[in-house]
């Protein structure tokens, strides 16, 4: 009977460890599925984020492992659905050879890549696709190891630019070279911001002597006068288009007759506002002496 009792015992012993271990492995599971919907859910959500992205994008390990891209990065080299997470940059190098937008030296090149991962110093540079294409390259180390490069195809910007700077070279060159004088001056505190050579030969100044100086650091003091007056006067009427005749001392030739066109460009509200003169040197002429004379 004892023996019977103890075996009674044991079994209902045998019976609640066997329930608590399988609490306890049930309680385990879930943790287990709450951990995998975390991870799914945070997984998902850099997915979404890095596809959102305007750039593309490519995340890399020591060795030169692609461990993430984006929509954006397929597109910029039309890589093809095997190559993912997993594959190397050396495939999506010799893809780009193999579809003529890289013409360089694969090897080279990967060694020189896994040479900054190894460095781990950021860089930035851009390259030129055989289909003129120009990408701007981002490169930086991620914590814990590995790299991650954000590339964009800034190839219309550079467009722009190269337009931009052809259209300021012949705008230069236009200014330069004209006979009238060109002024321009900060209309905010009234120095003066540009000459051309024509203005550098009326006034007798170099343009490093002009700039940056007011018409009072420049002039006697009945021309300067006269060149406020007239700054004032624009200021009202907005536009002077139409040729005002002065008559002013210049402290380097002496009294001379000009005649002046004033522009505004920009205004009190806008981060830029300037004045420009556009200046005609009319001394020797009779007609306008007689004129200015009898104006005075």
């Amino acid at each position: 009977m004892q023996n019977f009792r103890d075996a009674v015992i044991r079994n209902v012993e045998l019976e609640e460890l066997k329930i608590g271990t399988a609490k306890q492995r049930d309680a385990a599971m879930d943790e287990r599925d709450k951990f995998n919907d975390k991870y799914q859910a945070t997984k998902w959500q850099l997915t979404a984020a890095i596809n959102s992205m305007p750039q593309g994008l490519i995340m890399l390990d020591g060795k030169a492992q692609v461990l993430a891209l984006n929509h954006q990065y397929r597109k910029l080299y039309s890589l093809p659905v095997k190559i993912k997470a997993g594959s190397s940059l050396e495939e999506i190098l010799q893809h780009r050879a193999d579809s003529g937008l890289f013409d360089g030296d694969i090897k080279q090149y990967l060694a020189a890549i896994i040479d900054r991962i190894g460095k781990r110093q950021p860089t930035s540079y851009e390259i030129s696709l055989t289909d003129g294409r120009v990408i701007k390259i981002h490169e930086r180390p991620m914590d814990g190891g590995g790299w991650v490069s954000v590339q964009e195809d800034v190839t219309a910007q550079r467009k722009g630019q190269a337009i931009l700077e052809r259209t300021e070279e012949f705008l230069a060159a236009i200014v330069e070279n004209i006979p009238e004088g060109i002024l321009v001056k900060d209309a905010r505190n009234l120095r003066y911001l540009f000459v051309n050579k024509a203005a550098e030969e009326m006034i007798g100044m170099s343009r490093a002597e002009i700039m940056g100086k007011t018409a009072r650091e420049l002039f006697p003091e009945s021309a300067a006068e006269l060149i406020e007056r007239r700054d004032r006067q624009l200021l009202e009427r907005k536009q002077q288009l139409e040729a005002i005749v002065d008559t002013v001392d210049n402290p380097v030739k002496g009294r001379r007759i000009i005649a002046v066109r004033r522009l505004q460009i920009g205004g009190p509200e806008r981060k830029s506002h300037l004045f420009v003169s556009m200046v005609e040197e009319r001394t020797g002429q009779t007609d306008v002496v007689v004129r200015t004379e009898a104006a005075a």
